[in-house]
Protein backbone atom coordinates (compact mmCIF):
# COMPACT_ATOMS: atom_id res chain seq x y z
CA UNK A 1 0.00 0.00 0.00
CA UNK A 2 1.09 3.58 -0.87
CA UNK A 3 -0.46 6.28 1.44
CA UNK A 4 -0.02 9.75 1.43
CA UNK A 5 -0.80 13.19 3.61
CA UNK A 6 0.22 16.55 3.33
CA UNK A 7 -0.56 19.66 5.19
CA UNK A 8 0.77 23.10 5.06
CA UNK A 9 2.08 25.42 7.89
CA UNK A 10 2.68 29.30 8.30
CA UNK A 11 5.83 30.00 9.14
CA UNK A 12 6.25 33.83 8.99
CA UNK A 13 7.65 35.73 11.62
CA UNK A 14 5.96 38.37 12.83
CA UNK A 15 8.33 40.58 14.05
CA UNK A 16 11.41 41.92 11.93
CA UNK A 17 13.79 39.77 11.29
CA UNK A 18 17.93 39.66 10.51
CA UNK A 19 18.23 37.97 6.48
CA UNK A 20 20.16 35.56 5.30
CA UNK A 21 21.54 35.14 1.92
CA UNK A 22 23.41 38.39 0.88
CA UNK A 23 26.60 39.89 2.54
CA UNK A 24 25.96 43.18 1.27
CA UNK A 25 22.23 43.38 3.44
CA UNK A 26 22.58 45.26 6.82
CA UNK A 27 19.67 45.37 9.00
CA UNK A 28 16.54 43.71 9.65
CA UNK A 29 13.03 42.55 6.85
CA UNK A 30 10.85 45.73 6.62
CA UNK A 31 7.37 43.72 6.27
CA UNK A 32 6.44 40.59 4.29
CA UNK A 33 5.71 40.66 0.87
CA UNK A 34 4.66 36.54 0.51
CA UNK A 35 4.57 34.50 3.24
CA UNK A 36 7.20 31.54 4.11
CA UNK A 37 5.71 28.14 4.24
CA UNK A 38 6.08 24.60 5.25
CA UNK A 39 4.91 21.49 3.20
CA UNK A 40 4.70 18.61 6.22
CA UNK A 41 4.34 15.45 4.26
CA UNK A 42 3.71 11.76 5.47
CA UNK A 43 4.07 9.31 2.85
CA UNK A 44 3.72 5.35 3.82
CA UNK A 45 5.10 2.90 1.83
CA UNK A 46 4.28 -0.96 2.05
CA UNK A 47 3.77 -0.06 5.98
CA UNK A 48 7.23 2.07 6.09
CA UNK A 49 6.35 5.43 7.52
CA UNK A 50 8.51 8.84 6.14
CA UNK A 51 8.02 12.27 6.93
CA UNK A 52 8.99 15.01 4.31
CA UNK A 53 9.21 18.36 5.03
CA UNK A 54 10.24 21.54 2.85
CA UNK A 55 10.38 24.68 4.60
CA UNK A 56 11.12 28.56 2.81
CA UNK A 57 14.24 28.95 4.56
CA UNK A 58 17.82 29.15 3.53
CA UNK A 59 18.76 26.11 5.25
CA UNK A 60 18.49 24.31 8.35
CA UNK A 61 21.57 23.94 10.93
CA UNK A 62 22.25 20.58 12.33
CA UNK A 63 20.86 21.17 15.62
CA UNK A 64 17.25 22.28 14.71
CA UNK A 65 17.20 19.14 12.46
CA UNK A 66 18.50 16.63 14.91
CA UNK A 67 16.06 18.42 17.81
CA UNK A 68 13.27 18.32 15.37
CA UNK A 69 13.59 14.16 14.32
CA UNK A 70 14.07 13.40 18.25
CA UNK A 71 11.26 15.02 19.10
CA UNK A 72 8.71 13.65 16.03
CA UNK A 73 10.62 10.06 17.33
CA UNK A 74 9.37 10.22 21.18
CA UNK A 75 6.08 10.52 19.51
CA UNK A 76 5.54 8.96 15.82
CA UNK A 77 6.76 5.47 14.71
CA UNK A 78 9.14 6.80 12.37
CA UNK A 79 12.96 6.03 11.92
CA UNK A 80 15.81 8.47 11.95
CA UNK A 81 16.90 8.03 8.33
CA UNK A 82 13.53 8.15 7.12
CA UNK A 83 12.85 11.58 8.41
CA UNK A 84 13.27 14.51 5.65
CA UNK A 85 13.84 18.43 6.79
CA UNK A 86 15.01 20.21 3.49
CA UNK A 87 14.47 23.97 2.58
CA UNK A 88 13.89 25.44 -0.80
CA UNK A 89 16.79 27.88 0.07
CA UNK A 90 15.15 31.47 -0.28
CA UNK A 91 17.70 34.10 0.21
CA UNK A 92 15.19 36.38 1.31
CA UNK A 93 14.26 34.69 5.13
CA UNK A 94 15.25 34.97 8.82
CA UNK A 95 18.60 33.98 10.31
CA UNK A 96 18.08 30.81 12.23
CA UNK A 97 21.42 30.54 13.04
CA UNK A 98 24.18 32.55 13.99
CA UNK A 99 27.14 32.93 11.38
CA UNK A 100 28.20 36.76 12.29
CA UNK A 101 27.52 38.82 15.50
CA UNK A 102 25.75 41.67 13.65
CA UNK A 103 22.86 39.08 12.38
CA UNK A 104 21.94 37.31 15.26
CA UNK A 105 18.49 34.77 14.78
CA UNK A 106 15.68 35.60 17.07
CA UNK A 107 15.57 32.59 19.75
CA UNK A 108 12.06 32.69 20.07
CA UNK A 109 11.03 32.67 16.24
CA UNK A 110 13.67 29.55 16.15
CA UNK A 111 10.90 28.20 18.56
CA UNK A 112 7.95 28.83 16.92
CA UNK A 113 8.95 27.11 13.94
CA UNK A 114 10.07 24.19 15.33
CA UNK A 115 6.64 24.25 17.43
CA UNK A 116 4.98 24.75 14.31
CA UNK A 117 6.80 21.92 12.22
CA UNK A 118 5.96 19.21 15.31
CA UNK A 119 2.23 20.51 15.78
CA UNK A 120 2.00 19.98 11.83
CA UNK A 121 3.76 16.83 11.60
CA UNK A 122 1.77 15.64 14.90
CA UNK A 123 -1.71 16.69 13.42
CA UNK A 124 -1.53 14.70 9.95
CA UNK A 125 0.16 11.58 11.86
CA UNK A 126 -1.45 8.15 10.73
CA UNK A 127 -3.84 10.00 8.51
CA UNK A 128 -2.74 8.88 4.80
CA UNK A 129 -4.93 8.57 2.47
CA UNK A 130 -4.17 5.77 -0.42
CA UNK A 131 -2.50 6.81 -3.45
CA UNK A 132 -3.35 4.62 -6.33
CA UNK A 133 -0.95 5.29 -8.84
CA UNK A 134 2.27 7.90 -9.01
CA UNK A 135 2.88 9.59 -11.90
CA UNK A 136 6.66 10.74 -12.91
CA UNK A 137 7.03 13.50 -15.07
CA UNK A 138 10.20 15.38 -16.30
CA UNK A 139 11.58 17.71 -19.25
CA UNK A 140 13.82 20.96 -19.18
CA UNK A 141 13.66 24.22 -18.12
CA UNK A 142 15.12 26.56 -21.10
CA UNK A 143 15.60 30.00 -20.77
CA UNK A 144 14.88 31.09 -16.70
CA UNK A 145 18.17 29.57 -15.08
CA UNK A 146 21.33 28.01 -16.28
CA UNK A 147 24.99 27.66 -14.00
CA UNK A 148 25.47 31.02 -12.67
CA UNK A 149 29.17 31.08 -13.52
CA UNK A 150 28.68 30.82 -17.45
CA UNK A 151 25.80 29.99 -20.08
CA UNK A 152 28.40 28.46 -21.51
CA UNK A 153 29.18 25.64 -18.34
CA UNK A 154 27.95 22.88 -17.74
CA UNK A 155 24.61 22.77 -15.77
CA UNK A 156 21.52 20.90 -15.06
CA UNK A 157 18.08 22.49 -16.20
CA UNK A 158 16.09 19.09 -15.97
CA UNK A 159 12.95 19.30 -13.51
CA UNK A 160 11.32 16.44 -11.86
CA UNK A 161 7.46 16.10 -11.09
CA UNK A 162 5.35 12.99 -9.06
CA UNK A 163 1.97 13.19 -8.98
CA UNK A 164 0.04 10.88 -6.33
CA UNK A 165 -3.38 10.22 -7.65
CA UNK A 166 -6.15 8.57 -6.07
CA UNK A 167 -8.71 6.19 -7.77
CA UNK A 168 -10.18 8.91 -8.97
CA UNK A 169 -6.95 10.23 -10.54
CA UNK A 170 -7.40 13.00 -8.79
CA UNK A 171 -3.69 14.41 -7.19
CA UNK A 172 -3.45 13.60 -3.32
CA UNK A 173 0.04 15.40 -3.17
CA UNK A 174 2.85 16.32 -5.69
CA UNK A 175 6.91 16.85 -5.25
CA UNK A 176 9.01 19.09 -7.08
CA UNK A 177 12.43 18.63 -8.21
CA UNK A 178 14.35 21.91 -9.40
CA UNK A 179 18.11 22.87 -9.15
CA UNK A 180 18.22 26.75 -9.23
CA UNK A 181 19.07 28.70 -6.51
CA UNK A 182 16.22 31.08 -5.30
CA UNK A 183 18.10 34.42 -5.68
CA UNK A 184 15.92 36.75 -7.83
CA UNK A 185 15.05 39.47 -5.12
CA UNK A 186 17.73 42.16 -4.88
CA UNK A 187 20.32 42.43 -1.92
CA UNK A 188 18.54 46.09 -1.72
CA UNK A 189 15.25 44.21 -0.87
CA UNK A 190 14.06 44.15 2.80
CA UNK A 191 10.52 42.38 2.67
CA UNK A 192 10.63 38.75 3.85
CA UNK A 193 9.81 36.49 0.62
CA UNK A 194 9.87 32.62 -0.45
CA UNK A 195 11.28 33.75 -3.97
CA UNK A 196 11.82 31.44 -6.66
CA UNK A 197 10.73 28.03 -5.25
CA UNK A 198 8.36 28.96 -2.85
CA UNK A 199 6.66 31.43 -5.59
CA UNK A 200 6.89 28.50 -8.08
CA UNK A 201 4.83 26.17 -5.52
CA UNK A 202 2.34 29.25 -5.47
CA UNK A 203 1.81 29.06 -9.32
CA UNK A 204 1.63 25.09 -9.35
CA UNK A 205 -0.76 24.71 -7.03
CA UNK A 206 -4.12 25.76 -8.89
CA UNK A 207 -2.98 23.92 -11.79
CA UNK A 208 -2.11 20.66 -10.06
CA UNK A 209 -5.14 21.17 -7.43
CA UNK A 210 -2.52 20.20 -4.18
CA UNK A 211 0.46 22.61 -2.61
CA UNK A 212 3.73 20.38 -4.26
CA UNK A 213 6.52 20.13 -2.11
CA UNK A 214 9.35 21.51 -3.55
CA UNK A 215 12.68 19.21 -3.52
CA UNK A 216 15.76 21.66 -4.32
CA UNK A 217 18.32 19.73 -5.90
CA UNK A 218 22.09 20.33 -7.03
CA UNK A 219 22.15 23.28 -7.53
CA UNK A 220 25.45 24.40 -6.12
CA UNK A 221 26.23 26.52 -9.35
CA UNK A 222 22.52 27.03 -10.92
CA UNK A 223 20.55 30.29 -10.38
CA UNK A 224 18.72 33.00 -12.86
CA UNK A 225 21.49 35.72 -12.52
CA UNK A 226 22.72 35.61 -15.82
CA UNK A 227 18.81 34.84 -17.47
CA UNK A 228 16.88 37.92 -15.88
CA UNK A 229 15.67 41.13 -16.63
CA UNK A 230 15.57 42.56 -13.41
CA UNK A 231 15.63 41.56 -9.38
CA UNK A 232 12.24 42.90 -8.46
CA UNK A 233 9.16 40.88 -7.54
CA UNK A 234 7.61 41.53 -11.24
CA UNK A 235 10.74 39.77 -12.53
CA UNK A 236 9.67 37.52 -9.75
CA UNK A 237 6.29 36.45 -11.24
CA UNK A 238 7.22 36.35 -14.84
CA UNK A 239 10.03 33.66 -14.04
CA UNK A 240 7.88 31.41 -11.76
CA UNK A 241 4.84 31.72 -14.16
CA UNK A 242 7.02 30.40 -16.88
CA UNK A 243 8.72 27.46 -15.47
CA UNK A 244 4.88 26.25 -14.17
CA UNK A 245 3.91 26.61 -17.00
CA UNK A 246 6.99 24.48 -18.20
CA UNK A 247 6.45 22.12 -15.71
CA UNK A 248 2.61 21.31 -16.60
CA UNK A 249 3.48 20.82 -20.15
CA UNK A 250 5.78 18.31 -19.94
CA UNK A 251 5.25 15.54 -22.26
CA UNK A 252 7.35 13.14 -20.77
CA UNK A 253 4.92 10.96 -18.28
CA UNK A 254 4.79 7.95 -16.88
CA UNK A 255 3.50 5.98 -14.09
CA UNK A 256 6.05 4.35 -11.60
CA UNK A 257 5.37 1.83 -8.61
CA UNK A 258 6.98 2.94 -5.36
CA UNK A 259 7.13 0.03 -2.95
CA UNK A 260 9.97 -2.35 -0.86
CA UNK A 261 11.79 0.79 0.85
CA UNK A 262 15.77 0.21 1.83
CA UNK A 263 17.41 2.98 3.08
CA UNK A 264 21.44 3.60 3.31
CA UNK A 265 23.17 6.39 5.53
CA UNK A 266 26.54 7.19 5.83
CA UNK A 267 28.50 10.25 7.41
CA UNK A 268 31.43 11.87 5.57
CA UNK A 269 34.00 14.00 7.57
CA UNK A 270 36.44 16.30 6.64
CA UNK A 271 38.84 17.75 9.39
CA UNK A 272 41.99 20.77 8.78
CA UNK A 273 43.31 23.53 10.09
CA UNK A 274 42.62 26.89 8.20
CA UNK A 275 45.06 28.23 5.96
CA UNK A 276 45.38 31.57 7.41
CA UNK A 277 47.80 33.27 5.15
CA UNK A 278 45.99 32.08 2.28
CA UNK A 279 42.79 33.73 2.99
CA UNK A 280 44.42 36.71 4.10
CA UNK A 281 45.72 36.94 0.63
CA UNK A 282 42.75 36.42 -1.07
CA UNK A 283 41.21 38.54 1.59
CA UNK A 284 43.38 41.64 0.60
CA UNK A 285 43.05 40.85 -3.69
CA UNK A 286 39.70 40.98 -3.50
CA UNK A 287 39.43 44.24 -1.14
CA UNK A 288 41.44 45.71 -3.92
CA UNK A 289 39.06 44.40 -6.31
CA UNK A 290 36.20 46.02 -4.56
CA UNK A 291 37.88 49.92 -4.56
CA UNK A 292 37.94 49.49 -8.39
CA UNK A 293 34.48 47.81 -9.06
CA UNK A 294 31.40 50.14 -9.61
CA UNK A 295 28.62 47.97 -11.29
CA UNK A 296 25.87 46.84 -8.95
CA UNK A 297 26.20 42.87 -9.44
CA UNK A 298 29.74 42.96 -9.25
CA UNK A 299 30.33 44.48 -6.03
CA UNK A 300 27.57 41.93 -4.63
CA UNK A 301 29.54 39.01 -5.56
CA UNK A 302 33.06 41.00 -4.46
CA UNK A 303 31.31 41.65 -0.94
CA UNK A 304 29.98 38.30 -0.52
CA UNK A 305 33.33 36.24 -1.37
CA UNK A 306 35.11 39.20 1.03
CA UNK A 307 32.44 38.33 3.69
CA UNK A 308 33.15 34.49 3.19
CA UNK A 309 36.72 34.92 3.51
CA UNK A 310 36.08 36.73 6.85
CA UNK A 311 34.44 33.66 8.67
CA UNK A 312 36.96 31.17 7.45
CA UNK A 313 39.38 33.31 9.27
CA UNK A 314 37.49 33.73 12.28
CA UNK A 315 37.66 29.82 12.49
CA UNK A 316 40.99 28.15 13.60
CA UNK A 317 39.86 24.42 12.63
CA UNK A 318 37.17 23.19 10.32
CA UNK A 319 35.24 20.08 10.86
CA UNK A 320 32.45 19.18 8.76
CA UNK A 321 30.15 16.19 8.89
CA UNK A 322 27.91 15.48 5.77
CA UNK A 323 24.95 13.21 7.25
CA UNK A 324 23.75 11.45 3.85
CA UNK A 325 20.83 9.40 3.49
CA UNK A 326 19.51 7.07 -0.09
CA UNK A 327 15.99 6.12 -0.45
CA UNK A 328 15.33 3.33 -2.85
CA UNK A 329 11.64 2.63 -3.00
CA UNK A 330 11.26 0.47 -6.53
CA UNK A 331 11.39 3.18 -9.49
CA UNK A 332 12.78 6.13 -7.26
CA UNK A 333 15.95 6.60 -5.56
CA UNK A 334 16.34 10.01 -3.60
CA UNK A 335 19.54 10.96 -2.77
CA UNK A 336 19.46 13.23 0.75
CA UNK A 337 22.36 15.44 1.26
CA UNK A 338 22.72 18.20 3.12
CA UNK A 339 24.97 20.56 1.60
CA UNK A 340 24.85 22.73 -2.04
CA UNK A 341 26.13 20.00 -4.44
CA UNK A 342 27.08 21.56 -8.19
CA UNK A 343 25.25 20.67 -11.37
CA UNK A 344 27.68 18.11 -12.57
CA UNK A 345 28.12 15.90 -9.45
CA UNK A 346 24.13 16.02 -9.42
CA UNK A 347 24.18 14.79 -13.04
CA UNK A 348 26.98 12.14 -12.36
CA UNK A 349 24.87 10.92 -9.60
CA UNK A 350 21.16 10.64 -11.71
CA UNK A 351 23.36 8.70 -14.58
CA UNK A 352 25.29 6.23 -12.28
CA UNK A 353 21.27 5.17 -10.66
CA UNK A 354 19.76 2.38 -11.90
CA UNK A 355 16.42 3.28 -11.03
CA UNK A 356 13.43 5.31 -13.37
CA UNK A 357 14.03 8.25 -11.26
CA UNK A 358 16.68 9.36 -9.31
CA UNK A 359 16.58 13.35 -7.59
CA UNK A 360 19.42 14.41 -5.98
CA UNK A 361 17.46 16.46 -2.61
CA UNK A 362 19.77 18.37 -1.45
CA UNK A 363 19.88 21.61 1.85
CA UNK A 364 18.26 18.93 3.58
CA UNK A 365 18.68 17.84 7.13
CA UNK A 366 21.50 19.90 8.01
CA UNK A 367 23.69 22.74 6.47
CA UNK A 368 27.57 22.14 5.31
CA UNK A 369 29.04 23.60 2.59
CA UNK A 370 29.36 24.16 -1.21
CA UNK A 371 30.48 20.55 -2.97
CA UNK A 372 32.78 21.86 -6.42
CA UNK A 373 34.45 19.96 -9.03
CA UNK A 374 38.03 20.56 -8.55
CA UNK A 375 38.35 22.09 -12.33
CA UNK A 376 35.95 24.91 -10.74
CA UNK A 377 38.04 25.22 -7.42
CA UNK A 378 38.34 29.25 -6.80
CA UNK A 379 36.62 30.15 -9.77
CA UNK A 380 32.73 30.98 -9.38
CA UNK A 381 31.35 31.90 -5.99
CA UNK A 382 31.11 28.37 -5.15
CA UNK A 383 34.07 27.64 -5.55
CA UNK A 384 35.84 30.33 -3.51
CA UNK A 385 33.06 29.84 -0.76
CA UNK A 386 33.50 26.09 -0.58
CA UNK A 387 34.77 24.95 3.04
CA UNK A 388 35.78 21.61 1.47
CA UNK A 389 39.48 21.05 0.38
CA UNK A 390 40.76 20.61 -3.24
CA UNK A 391 39.85 17.47 -4.19
CA UNK A 392 37.38 16.57 -0.75
CA UNK A 393 34.58 16.74 -2.99
CA UNK A 394 35.24 13.85 -5.80
CA UNK A 395 35.57 11.46 -2.36
CA UNK A 396 32.40 12.93 -1.06
CA UNK A 397 30.37 11.97 -4.32
CA UNK A 398 32.50 8.76 -4.94
CA UNK A 399 30.80 7.71 -1.55
CA UNK A 400 27.49 8.72 -2.78
CA UNK A 401 27.94 6.34 -5.91
CA UNK A 402 29.01 3.44 -3.82
CA UNK A 403 25.94 3.74 -1.86
CA UNK A 404 23.25 3.87 -4.47
CA UNK A 405 21.27 1.13 -4.71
Amino acid sequence: MLGIIYKITDITPLRPQYLHGHAMRKGKSEGVHDALEAVVCWIRVDGVRNLFINGDMIGWDYDFVHEFKKRIMDKCDVAYDHIVLSATHTHSGPVIKAYDKESLPDDEYVREVMDKLVDTALDIYDKEEEASKVIYSKGESRGYYGNRNGKDKYGDNMIHMFEFKDKNDKNLAAFVNISCHSTVNSPKEYRISADLLGNIRRKLTPMLGVTPMMMQGNSGDMSNRLYRKNNDFNELDRICTGIAYEIMSFADREEIILGDEKTRSFTFEVEYDTDKETLNNKLAEFEKKLEITEEFDARKWIISEIAGFKRKLAVDHVDLKFETTIIRMNDLELVILPCELVSAFGRQIKKTSDAKACIVWGYANGTTTYVVEASEFNGGHDGIATNLPKGKAEEYVALILQHLF
